[in-house]
């Protein structure tokens, strides 16, 4: 039988778990106070059409170094982007969680920043991708590159979190709301890793067109692959610690980005060719926090009312939380589906109400849906403006299923499902190490995705599989409610769970890939 470790860390304890590939008997073994739910429920056989890459993409059409990210700055930035908001016994609390967690002592600038790497250089580049036609399309990304005289550990490509302003991807260092790519230097880049994070179509440089969003998952997928050819363009002679004479690739991605890091991992093992031709080891994928399975646990979770925190089967931690970001995400779902597929016809998709946006204005312009989402509306602005039409389409906190935002008709199309079932990547055998991260509980991603993918993917007969399931309890953050401190919940937990993937990637050198 094989064996696949899974690692719960619950109640600040780390304790180990082994998992048989039989799905029929494979139940979480957590603590006596968490339920066990049969996963084979959520779980639907998989055909997966191939992805072939080609080396006509990835061309190089521009690149500018727009700044130098210095180890002191970036260990004052993370810590305070750790502590921001909290009280002093919650900071302090939180940071020695990190530490016991992750071995990062923020105390000590030399743990959190790898002395050789003394600088980053931050890139913006942009370069061809194919877009939802196959043909050759212009986007934009970041890249991060240590500066240093020694071997670096590899190259990572980062697939970003959902954003609905546009403007908070990675290649905008001095715009991003969510400093993502500083985020990234601090946690990764300074580790001894080059990073590579697509925009995506649509997003960046190419935000005046629609962004495809969760349910075409394999052309977000390559927008990330495609960025490997830029590197020896802009710094040809950089070295690294190689595997078999080859550079060791490292896969992430955080929520929407998860789901394409997935996606990426498979496509690039069924392409040895590619990776090959361009010195890449596929070395270890860590998704976080992903929709891996959108079509028996995401789409059910949000056209369903989220119930009551912290119980099966999806485990929310917060339901005000659930209830304030479902309309922001299925707005963006919906939408991209009407455009990609039906014609950008939003009275296919949204309700009428719902589709009316009756507080959706920006400058004296009033916006329906679509038109919110292309908009150049802050990110916390769309989310409340998508609550509020949600509300006066007969939404609210007490049930929070969005069936009265959608047309009806689409909900049971079957054309709408066949395509949401085509975004799943959560039943397939991977050949190459992958460790699942995900929270205990997860008001906006509920961790059954994750949980389901492993089972599944483990019954596939997957060779190395993980999954870490991380204690909200053990971190904590700024509340939206004054004078208080909550549990992390998934908006801010990617500042500390790449620090867990950070070790991951750390373990996979340390072990040659193995």
């Amino acid at each position: 039988m094989r064996r696949l470790s899974v690692l719960m860390l619950l109640s600040g304890i780390f304790a180990g778990t082994v998992y048989g590939a039989d799905i029929e008997s494979v139940t979480v073994a957590h603590d006596s106070y968490l339920e066990s739910i049969n996963f084979s429920n959520y779980i639907a056989p998989k055909k997966y059409a191939p992805v072939m890459l080609s080396d006509g993409y990835g061309q190089l059409l521009s690149e500018s170094q727009v700044g130098i990210y210095k180890p002191a700055a970036l260990q004052d930035f993370y810590k305070q982007e750790v502590c921001k908001g909290l009280w002093g016994r919650n900071c302090k609390f939180t940071i020695n969680s990190i530490e016991k967690y992750t071995g990062i002592n923020l105390d000590n600038e030399s743990s959190l920043v790898g002395l050789p790497y003394s600088l980053i250089d931050a890139y913006k580049v942009s370069y061809t991708t194919p877009d939802m036609n196959n043909n050759t399309h212009p986007v934009s990304g970041a890249v991060l590159i240590p500066e240093t005289n020694q071997p670096l550990k590899g190259v990572v490509i980062f697939y970003h979190f959902t954003v609905l302003n546009k403007s908070n991807v990675p290649s905008n260092f001095s715009g991003d709301e969510f400093h993502t790519s500083k985020m990234l230097a601090a946690t990764l880049a300074n580790a001894g890793y080059v990073v590579v994070m697509p925009d995506y179509l649509g997003e960046g440089i190419d935000r005046d067109k629609v962004h495809p969003y969760m349910l075409y998952p394999q052309i977000n997928a390559l927008s990330g692959i495609y960025m490997l050819k830029l590197l020896p363009q802009i710094q040809p002679l950089l070295r690294y610690q190689l595997q078999n004479n080859q550079i060791p690739l490292f896969l992430t991605g955080y929520s929407e980005g998860a789901g394409y890091a997935l996606w990426a991992d498979k496509i690039l093992e069924e392409n040895p060719r590619f990776l090959a031709n361009y010195g890449f080891k596929l070395t270890k994928t860590v998704p976080i926090e992903g929709a891996y399975n959108l079509s028996n646990v995401t789409l059910p979770f949000l056209m369903s009312d989220t119930l009551t925190p912290q119980v099966a089967p999806y485990y929310i931690q917060d339901k005000r939380v659930s209830a304030f970001a479902k309309p922001g995400l299925v707005a963006n779902v919906l939408n991209s589906y009407a455009y990609f597929d039906l014609n950008q016809d939003e009275s296919a998709v949204f309700s009428t109400k719902f589709n009316s946006c009756s507080d959706c204005e920006l400058d004296g312009e009033k916006y329906t849906v679509s038109g919110l989402l292309q908009s150049p509306a802050k990110e916390l602005s769309k989310y409340k403006m998508l609550y509020n039409a949600a509300k006066s389409a007969g939404y609210n906190n007490d049930n929070d299923s969005l069936v009265p935002l959608t047309n009806q008709q689409l909900l049971i199309s079957s054309a709408f499902k066949d395509t949401v079932a085509h975004a799943d990547i959560y039943n397939w055998r991977a050949t190459t190490p992958i460790s699942f991260l995900t929270f205990e509980y997860d008001s906006v991603v509920p961790r059954l995705n994750t949980e389901t993918a492993f089972a599944a993917m483990s019954d596939k007969g997957s060779t190395s599989l993980q999954i870490t399931v991380v204690p909200n309890q053990n971190f904590k953050v700024d509340s939206y409610v004054p004078f208080s401190d909550d549990n992390v919940d998934h908006a801010s937990g990617m500042k500390f769970l790449l620090l867990f993937a950070r070790n991951q990637f750390a373990e996979s050198a340390s072990s040659g890939g193995h």
